[in-house]
């Protein structure tokens, strides 16, 4: 073991916000394997991840296919990510607030974009960009979603929105949109228009980068 502070100590020294990423994740592992030291056993498990900010998308099968990690700890570490992710949502996206594009982007790239299936989120905003209701609306059973426009349209009206924005995520990982995103694009466009309401964007998201319509001039 290094003869720098450990991660604890410094923690109760400097708080929580002194640690490196690496140094957090030691903290959680606590334990080495006894070919490993806790830091060789970190290391394994970001590069696994591909990162940090891709902790979300390991799965039980690979944090146990690292030697060293079992059972026990797998689920532990998947239960402080799930921890982390639910938190993540609490009232970021949420009614009475008035919209925030980057806010947005970090809420639908933690709650879509690690997922394996496909699903469209939508907001509905009154007038001044205030919130009215953010709810994904749709889930696929693969990587497609059916989206059903006449139901988004139906909730904008029942809610009285202005204007919507519209998501969906891309599990491949890729961002650009398909023959279908532009086409189910401007059919809600339209569709919208057609009873008063306006849509401002539509964002493609993944774990790691996201598309959208609007600043790509697509809308």
């Amino acid at each position: 073991m290094s003869e720098r502070m450990l991660p604890r100590e410094k923690a109760l020294a400097y708080g929580f916000e002194s640690l490196s990423n690496n140094e957090l994740v030691s903290l959680i592992i606590k334990s080495a394997y006894r070919e490993k030291n806790v830091y060789d056993l970190t290391d394994e498990i970001l590069e696994k991840a591909g990162g940090f900010n891709n902790l979300f998308s390991l799965s039980y099968d690979e944090l146990v296919s690292i030697k060293g990690i079992k059972k026990a700890k797998a689920l532990e570490i998947l239960a402080i990510l799930e921890v982390s992710k639910r938190l993540a949502r609490v009232d970021t996206v949420s009614e009475n607030r008035t919209l925030n594009p980057l806010i947005l982007v970090d809420y639908l790239r933690f709650n879509l974009g690690f997922s394996d299936q496909e699903e469209f989120f939508v907001v509905f905003l009154g007038a001044g960009g205030k919130i009215l209701k953010a709810a994904t609306m749709f889930k696929g059973t693969g990587d497609r979603a059916v989206i059903g426009i006449d139901d988004i349209l139906r909730n904008a009206l029942l809610c009285k929105a202005k204007s919507l924005v519209v998501a969906h995520n891309h599990p491949s990982g890729n961002c650009s949109p398909s023959n279908e995103d532009i086409e189910i694009t401007r059919r809600i466009s339209e569709g919208a228009r057609l009873i008063g309401i306006m849509l401002l964007d539509h964002i493609i998201i993944s774990s790691t980068s996201y598309y959208s319509f609007k600043s790509n001039n697509l809308l």
